[in-house]
């Protein structure tokens, strides 16, 4: 039995040619984080709010540089948008001294949900022309709004609890970004125009 035919445009296989590697990087940086977040012993607000705001800041830098690599593609607007969020994010947690676990977690909360709706708009808008990529992103981006919602319905979770649901969404968030970067390599070897 043959595999469905997967249309992906030729502009969308010319610039995951060069981006799947970036999703690759985000997905490794994020699981590293993780890891960190898991094993690393952070008792304070303070060493989290270090952790959480050197990783906003790489992976918005990260965003925004692959974002100008390939300008002029679909989605880029978003993708800056994305990467600008997570750096204000990441200056403003650094730079809060003697943040609280509380005023963390919502802030922590808010930067998931947003990133991760606009990872869903930006990979639902590339739907018709990335081939089944798109939905890998959605994927992740849900995941990151499921995570926000859980840190928000739970307000009085102490120090431990918001590193364990950190340090996981991490990881599951990395992992489906590498899928995600792998997908991405596929759809770039692949050009078909849909009829």
């Amino acid at each position: 039995m043959s595999e469905p035919v997967v249309y992906v445009s030729e502009e969308f296989s010319k610039t995951a040619r060069h981006a799947w590697i970036w999703q690759i990087v985000r997905g490794a940086l994020a699981i590293i984080f993780g890891i960190l977040a898991l094993f690393w012993p952070l008792q304070t607000a303070v060493a989290l709010a270090l952790l959480v705001g050197i990783f906003a800041l790489v992976d918005g830098i990260v965003d925004i540089v692959d974002a100008i690599r390939f300008r002029g593609s679909p989605g880029v607007g978003l993708r800056v948008f994305l990467g600008i969020v997570s750096l204000l994010f990441g200056a403003l947690v650094l730079f809060w001294p003697q943040i609280s676990l509380a005023v963390l977690a919502v802030l922590v909360a808010i930067w998931a949900i947003l990133i991760g709706a606009l990872q869903i708009i930006a990979n639902i808008s590339l739907r018709k022309e990335s081939g089944r990529s798109w939905v890998w992103g959605v994927v992740a981006g849900a995941i990151g709004v499921i995570f926000g919602i859980v840190v928000l319905i739970t307000p009085k979770a102490g120090v431990i609890t918001l590193i364990w649901l950190l340090g996981i969404w991490a990881i599951v968030f990395g992992i489906i970004l590498i899928v995600l970067g792998l997908q991405l390599r596929k759809a770039a070897s692949v050009a078909i125009v849909a009829p």
